[in-house]
Order: structure tokens, then sequence, then C-alpha cells
């Protein structure tokens, strides 16, 4: 769902619309220092810094956000799995008959069900569709991945979904609610045969048909209405299904050689590590979570596939996965254009006025109008949240602005943007959350306040694979009382010690088990990697705190398992997330029978940990420096 309302505010005037990649084929040209140490003290003037700059060209790194490439294919796809029964007078009457057959409490035919042919067929015709509908997606996705790299001449990282984060189950749950409807309505069989109408009724007095097209009419609006409910269900709730399609999909990538990451939990927080760290040059996604992430650069829309940008589609055909093998010249331009979008433009925004927002302020307000984490109130949407953000920082920053102190109460920023919320909101939430001082509604202020900063500290602390370091670990932390100085950068640190200035929310981020139960609990290095390179399924293994890494744990052991145990109870229920499982078989510890098979993609052990990297990276797109290896 991404941010409620934001991207067609931003999009149309501060995205660069019908962005051609292929522009990109010539590489990045990028300065590199040559000599020794870049010590301040030993570069005396910029004469030396220009002397010992080495000016080189290397190709784009893109990062490429590929669960939504994978949900794409399997909504568009969707009806491969609809039994094409349901579609005919005659398919229907056989998928009753067959109903009426098990119903029967026979025990004759209870002992010859195995035998059954019709059993047997349809067993067989449902096997061919899963295997017909993976083949389809799998093609799509690897189709769009390989135009990119071939024409785009670029290093690709797709990343994938791991777990679900803690604070995100309930909307995961209602997903796969939603889809399990979906297949429900695909799946439901006519429980009557066609009412026929009486002969006085269905004749006129001339003794035509008085209603002539009725039934064809009546029919097409079933087969649309099918079509339209698998659309809608995708994969629905089949477990084996995703797991089968992403196992395939690992399969194809370890064949061809292509590197690929496994997040630990969601794959924005990991995109956005990898964009603001520098180890990769742009990133390629649908979601509108990542400008909450503060990536550097997107791109959105990549060859149309919604249809809603008219000049993605002015080079040719945009249906998803159009480009592949004989596919015209056309169709993979239009393939290959989206709509960039930099940061550093949202100022330039005419639906919304972004000009002069920290990241702390965009992060507050696409809370406060909804999100994946948090739902918005009712009556609060993104432009009324931009407005509450904008004057309480405003006020926060120069206190000496007319009216400001009165407004604020000098009471923190975030304190002061909930209680604008509450008193803005519709009338059906006001009268839960106010007065404020009434201690009777503190319950029902509290049921609001409470995913809203774990929200904000979702977005800013996410937990994320370094692929430097090779484990687990929590982007900008700030935990334990830390000074900034362990590659969270100033500005970020400005901002979060305004956000902190709340003491909800600065017991949430700085103490470790508190952090964990929003974000998900980080587990040992060889178990990180393994699911960074997908040889373990995070949603089958419960993601431990790893022991003696001063970097990544410091609470107490008894919390961590806590953590742990909570992360593991839920994992089973959340398994209609988008992702899915990565492993064959129950256990999370078991690999996959390709898990060696592929060229160049896994590597020995010794070489891996020698480089400290994960075998299945390219090392160009790792080169990077860690934050942490920084400082």
């Amino acid at each position: 769902m991404g941010i409620n309302g934001l991207l067609p505010r931003i999009l149309p005037s501060a995205g660069r619309e019908n962005y051609d990649l292929r522009a990109l084929s010539d590489g990045l040209i990028v300065s590199s220092s040559q000599g020794g140490d870049r010590d301040s003290q030993s570069i005396d003037d910029e004469r030396t810094a220009k002397r010992r700059r080495r000016w080189t060209r290397r190709k784009v790194r893109i990062a490429v956000d590929v669960n939504g490439w994978i949900a794409q294919a399997a909504h568009g796809y969707g009806g491969s799995l609809m039994d094409e029964r349901h579609l005919s007078y005659h398919g229907r009457a056989e998928l009753r008959n067959e109903q009426l057959q098990q119903r029967q409490p026979n025990d004759e035919e209870g002992e010859q069900a195995n035998n059954n042919p019709t059993t047997n067929n349809n067993e067989r015709i449902q096997k061919q569709q899963r295997l017909e509908f993976i083949s389809q997606c799998i093609s799509s996705v690897l189709q769009r991945i390989e135009s990119m790299r071939n024409e785009c001449c670029a290093l690709v990282l797709p990343v994938l979904d791991g777990a679900t984060p803690p604070c995100k189950r309930d909307v995961v749950r209602e997903r796969s609610n939603r889809r399990g409807r979906a297949t429900e309505q695909r799946d439901e069989i006519a429980q009557s045969p066609p009412r026929r109408r009486p002969p006085g009724e269905a004749r006129a007095d001339d003794g035509t048909n008085a209603d002539p097209g009725h039934e064809a009419t009546r029919t097409e609006a079933e087969a649309l209405r099918r079509i339209s409910a698998s659309k809608r269900a995708g994969t629905g709730n089949d477990y084996s299904l995703r797991q089968e399609l992403l196992g395939e999909l690992l399969k194809e990538f370890r064949k061809r050689g292509w590197p690929f990451m496994v997040a630990p939990y969601e794959a924005d927080g990991q995109l956005a590590y990898l964009a603001n760290t520098g180890a990769v040059d742009l990133v390629v996604t649908e979601d509108s979570d990542l400008i909450a992430l503060g990536v550097p650069r997107l791109i959105y829309k990549l060859g149309g596939w919604n249809g809603s940008n008219a000049a993605n589609r002015a080079g040719g055909d945009s249906n998803f996965g159009s480009v592949g093998r004989g596919a015209s010249a056309a169709a993979a331009a239009g393939n290959l254009r989206g709509t960039m979008l930099h940061r550093c433009d949202l100022g330039s925004s005419h639906g919304i006025n972004l000009q002069d927002f920290s990241d702390a302020m965009l992060v507050t307000m696409c809370v406060a109008a909804g999100c994946d984490y948090c739902d918005s109130l009712k009556g609060i949407g993104v432009i009324t949240a931009r407005n509450i953000v904008e004057r309480a920082f405003t006020c926060a920053e120069d206190n000496e602005i007319d009216g400001c102190s009165h407004w604020t109460g000098g009471e923190p920023v975030l304190k002061v943007i909930l209680n604008e919320l509450f008193r803005l909101c519709h009338r059906a939430d006001r009268d839960q959350m106010l007065p404020l001082d009434d201690p009777d509604k503190e319950e029902s202020r509290l049921e609001y306040e409470r995913p809203f900063l774990a929200a904000i500290a979702m977005f800013r602390h996410p937990l994320v694979y370094d692929p430097i370091l090779g484990a687990h670990t929590v982007a900008n932390d700030v935990c334990d009382g830390s000074d900034g100085s362990t590659g969270v950068s100033p500005s970020f640190f400005r901002d979060e010690r305004i956000l902190m200035e709340y003491g909800p929310y600065r017991e949430l981020v700085t103490r470790r088990e508190k952090l964990y139960q929003v974000i998900g609990v980080p587990s040992a290095p060889e178990i990180a990697k393994g699911i960074a390179e997908g040889l373990i399924d995070p949603r089958q293994f419960p993601l431990r705190e790893p022991r003696g890494n001063s970097t990544s744990r410091s609470a107490p052991e008894e919390d961590g398992n806590e953590a742990m145990q909570e992360n593991s109870h839920h994992q089973e229920e959340d398994d209609g997330a988008e992702s899915g499982d990565l492993t064959q078989g129950s256990s999370g510890l078991q690999l996959s029978s390709q898990d060696f098979s592929g060229a160049g993609t896994q590597q020995s052990k010794s070489s891996s940990a020698a480089s400290g990297m994960i075998p299945s990276l390219s090392p160009d797109l790792l080169a990077s420096p860690s934050p942490q290896k920084q400082s």
C-alpha cells in the first residue's frame, strides 16, 4: 500500500517522466583518491587534492524491489490457476456433479477415491496449472531483469522480502484474508443451474423470446467475475505455491550467476540502507515507503505496469513481461522507461509543498498520513499531516516566531503533532480522543500513539543486513546512549534528537529490547549470511540475537529470547505475506538441492569469510564501505 495519497501528488511534477534507463548504459564517472590515506592534514589545499584524484568509469548499480514484480506477475497471471470449467454451462454442471459425488457417504466410493479417474485427472490438471503459473511468473520477472542488464549494461541486484516485521503482522494478515476471499470467489461452485423461465414468461404473444441474449449476458458477466477474482487472488493462501515459486526463482538466479539478496525482514529497509550507504546508485520500486526512507534516487512505474503514466507507454507495448525473446525494440524501450524521482526534487512538487522538509519531517508526515505500519485517523490526509508537521518542526526550531510558544506549549514535537492529529481528525475519532486531559480517554489515545511511534522507528531504524560486516545491524543505531559516532550522519542525528525529546519515542529507539519488538530480532552472523543468500528461510527459522556482538546486542539475554519466541510464534500465522518461503522442506536450516549448482555464485566458505561478503553478491556492488567500517 505504501503512503496514502503521496505518489499522485509528487510524481506528476517532482518526478521526471519517460526517463529511459538506457541513458545509463555508458556508466557513471566517479572520482577516487590515489597515493595513500586521505587524511585532512595531508591535503593542504584544493590543488593538491585535485592532483591526487583519479576519475574512473564504472557500471551503474541498480537495486530492484523484486517483490513488487513477483506480486504483479502473480496477480497478472492469476487466471492460470482458475478451473476453466467455471466459464461454461457444461463445465459448471460437471463441477456440481463432482461435488455431489464427494459428499455421498458411500464407503465403497471412499475406498475407491484414490483410484477415481476423475479425481486423478483433476489433480493432474491442477498440477499442470501450477507449473504453468510458476513458469509464467518467473519468466516475466527474469525477462525484466535481463532486459535491464543487457540494454542498460548495469549491475542489477534483486532484493527480496524476508520475514514479516512484528509491527506489520496485522496488515499482512488482512491482505492474506483478502486474497483468501478472492480465492473462494474464484473457486466457488454454482449451486444451481441457470433459472429456466416458465413458458408464459419466457415468450411474448408472438412466440419470440421476450429477453434475447439474457443468458449469454449473464454467462459473460459470470466469466468476468471469475477472472477478476482470480487476478485479485494471485497465489491466494497457498503456502506451498509461494514456496515453490520463490524457490524456482532463486534457482534461476543461481543458474544464471546473477547476484541477489534476501532481506532479514522487509526489502524496503534493505534497499534504503544499500542506497544511503552508496552500495547502489538507483532503486527501482513501486512502493512509496522508500520516499519516507530517504532514498536519494528512485524509479517508479518502470514499463508503465499499472497504465497510469501515458508517457511511459510512448515507446511501445508496456504490458508486464513483454520484453523477451523476439520482442521489438519499441517494446524493449517502453519497458525500460519510468519516472525518475530525486530526493532533492521533492520540494518542487506542485501537489504538496515539501520544500525544506528534512528526513524526520518527511517520515513523520508519511506516518500521520497513513502507511503499512500505522493507519491514519479519519479525516487526516497527506495535506493535513504535512501542515501539522511543518508547523510543529518550525516552531521547535525557532520559538521566537509569533504564536509558536503558545501553540506548542513547550512540549516535544511529537507530542504536539499527536495532539493536533487528535484535534483535527474526524468527529468519530475525535470524540474518543478529546479532551486531552480526560484520563478515561488516555487508552484510546495510546492505541494510536503506540503504532505511530513504532512506525517512525521502523522507518528510521530498520533491521538490515550489512554485506561488508556479514551480519544483521540496526540502521542509524542510536541505542545505548549513542552520540551518533557509529555511522549515523550528523544531519540524521540532529533530527533524531528533536524526535527523542519525546520520552516514549526516546525509550523505544534507545532500548534494544523494545526496539526489537518493533523492527524484529537480529540473528547470528552465520545465520544472517544464510538468510541473505536464500539458503535459510527467515520465516521458518526464528531470527535470534547474536551472542557476543556488541554492535547489535546489548539487551539482557532473557529480553532477546522473549522477542525471539514472540517472533517465532507469529511467523506461521503470517504465511500470507507477499514474500513467502525461500527453501524447500520444513526445516529452516535445510538447504535446497540447487544451492551449489549456480555457476559463479556459490564460492567456497573460505573465500567468503576472507572477503567479508556473501557469495551471491558481486564485489562491484559492494564497493562502498560500511558505515560501521568508516567509523
